[in-house]
């Protein structure tokens, strides 16, 4: 027999001698040559452990802060609306926009709450920003803190680590306005972990408010529902931890049975805190009308779930690789950027720790990995859901999709340092992927500028002429053939423009080729439906088409974007002014070509 001795700073297997009918036999060869390789494990994973927990953090960190603040800085240059944002949000005070369908149609109560602020400032954009920004940067400094204060990851690793799950650019709707609730949920999520631990070894009064803004951390991160399966994992690690400090002579089973009860009856709070909010969401937020419909909510049979974790495999993963290499051949200069800000971070992180002795420590964050990727593309699989690459709102899915790969790259890195030196291993891993995911960052943070100049262009342009006789308008957006990433505009977008320039009225707009022939008919079922964010677009009115082309001073997203901050940060010409050379906007009144019209309703029957 073996008994495990957790004793201050050394972890040690002890042997125990048998005893059977009255005698006792002593442990001999091969059993006793086991034990004592496996006792030495246990005390190298101990020092290693150790070491984890002794080195330094606070210089760490402020390079942590220093990456991710350059590398998300763009965003604090954005402030444009995009797709859903321009429902419930008011880029000015007089917009006039309804977001009690969040309560009474989506069943997102926190979402509004946020919102509701959000417009209750006046300056929801700004709020907005600083909401997205404060998840990055509490999000990211919680999860290297819990990592090091477990002993799970060396200074670099912990840094390296939050790195890759902050800079992930899988997720393309890091500036979105609205969306920004969702990245400061995850960032909550982080915070609660890192108080829970905290709260594991407090005592008295200091423990009872930790597990308060605990819980309360964790509950507010529930906006972006599907945080729920990393809360299912943080409680898993919760459990492991009680387990390791049950006692060993329990023998497995019962050990395990009292660590999940001990787990359930010591944190009553944490286990009812899901059962709690879904529970309120399905009594007093319930999903109604196109919500309802849109969550498609079902069993999905087993080729079904192969096919959709290929599609996150494929949009989380392979098509960013891929476009990191295309987009370094046509941009290189983004990437030189990346590469040196990567290698300013990882000269300031060293790595100091030795390498891990056991192939647990190598292998456990891939399998981990695996296990995390499956179940976060678990819940939009059976809602029906897929993400996207070619549209930047359908990777809203892949948020949390940063962490599966920075676990992936510590497996790489903790192999690679088994043939060379921890500093190294650490550089030519975590260097690399920091290089990809920052160049790809800014890459899709060009984009999202570019759009948002091409929407200011158009909404100058109406501003700046007399409404036409016309409430429904078709965009022949000529950007899209234009050779540069564009993607064409949302019915939210559209409509949001025209009530920008020509205020609140009925107005309901759509880009041509993004939308059915059909699209009136469905817009007019829509807005009828209940807690629909539609009731004040009426596509029944008289129509026109908007032809919105790219204008003299057109160019590619990297050069538009470039001249752009120019412009505003360096004073070399005038905003407006570039604006107006941005795209030629001309307006024909009539019917639109190749939509169907509303049918009418038919004359009741003569008796």
């Amino acid at each position: 027999m073996f008994i495990a001795e957790n004793r201050p700073g050394r972890l040690s297997v002890q042997p125990v001698r048998s005893s059977i009918g009255g005698r006792i036999f002593p442990v001999k060869g091969a059993r006793r040559r086991a034990l004592a390789d496996l006792t030495r494990a246990c005390e190298s994973l101990s020092r290693y452990r150790s070491s984890l927990r002794d080195a330094p953090l606070p210089r760490a960190i402020v390079v942590l802060l220093a990456v991710l603040l350059a590398a998300h800085a763009p965003m604090l240059l954005n402030d444009g609306l995009f797709m859903d944002d321009w429902l419930v949000l008011k880029p000015r005070p007089d917009y006039f926009i309804d977001i009690d369908f969040l309560l009474n149609g989506a069943g997102h109560p926190i979402f509004y709450s946020y919102d509701k602020f959000a417009n209750w400032t006046g300056a929801p954009v700004a709020v907005m920003v600083s909401l997205a920004f404060a998840g990055i940067v509490f999000g990211a400094t919680s999860l290297a803190l819990t990592a090091r204060r477990l002993g799970l990851l060396d200074r670099a690793e912990a840094v390296g680590f939050a790195l890759s799950v902050w800079t992930y650019p899988g997720y393309q709707l890091w500036a979105g306005k609205a969306n920004a609730v969702y990245v400061f949920s995850f960032g909550l999520l982080f915070v609660g972990a890192w108080l829970l631990t905290l709260a594991f070894s407090a005592r008295g009064p200091r423990r009872v408010l930790l597990r308060l803004a605990c819980a309360l951390a964790f509950l507010l991160g529930f906006a972006l529902n599907s945080t729920i399966v990393l809360f299912a994992f943080v409680m898993l690690g919760l459990f492991v931890a009680i387990w390791r400090g049950g006692n060993a002579a329990d023998g497995f089973v019962r050990r395990t049975w009292l660590a999940g009860w001990r787990c359930a009856a010591g944190y009553p709070e944490l286990i009812a805190l899901p059962l709690i909010y879904w529970g309120t969401l399905n009594i007093w937020f319930k999903r109604m009308g196109v919500y309802a419909q849109h969550y498609d909510a079902h069993f999905p049979a087993l080729g079904e779930l192969a096919r959709g974790w290929w599609a996150f495999f494929v949009a989380g993963y392979r098509d960013v690789m891929a476009n990191a290499v295309r987009t370094a051949i046509t941009v290189p200069t983004l990437f030189i950027a990346a590469a040196v800000l990567a290698g300013i971070a990882v000269l300031l992180l060293r790595s100091d720790t030795k390498p891990a002795a056991s192939r647990l420590a190598i292998f456990l964050p891939l399998v981990l990995a695996v296990m995390l990727f499956l179940a976060l593309a678990s819940p939009y699989l059976i809602a029906g859901l897929r993400p996207s690459s070619m549209h930047f709102y359908e990777s809203r899915h892949l948020l949390m999709f940063g962490v599966p790969s920075a676990l992936a790259l510590l497996a790489v890195k903790r192999l690679v340092e088994r043939w060379t030196s921890p500093r190294l291993a650490f550089a030519a891993v975590f260097g690399a992927g920091l290089i990809v995911s920052i160049g790809m960052l800014w890459t899709n943070y060009i984009f999202m500028q570019a759009r948002t100049l091409k929407q200011e262009a158009l909404a100058r342009d109406l501003a700046g002429r007399a409404q036409p006789a016309a409430t429904v308008y078709a965009l022949d957006d000529g950007f899209f053939d234009y050779p540069s990433r564009h993607v064409p505009f949302g019915l939210a977008e559209v409509t949001g423009m025209l009530r920008l320039a020509w205020g609140n009225q009925p107005f309901f707009g759509f880009a041509l080729r993004a939308e059915r022939p059909d699209i009136l008919r469905s817009m007019d079922q829509a807005r009828k439906a209940p807690g629909s964010a539609f009731h004040h677009f009426d596509p029944s009115g008289p129509q026109a088409t908007i032809s919105f082309q790219p204008g003299p001073g057109a160019a590619p997203n990297p050069v538009l974007v470039r001249k752009y901050y120019a412009c505003r940060l360096l004073a070399r010409c005038d905003v407006p002014e570039f604006l107006a050379q941005l795209a030629q906007v001309t307006i024909k009144l009539g019917p639109i070509t190749g939509i169907l019209p509303i049918e009418k309703n038919a004359a009741p029957e003569a008796r």
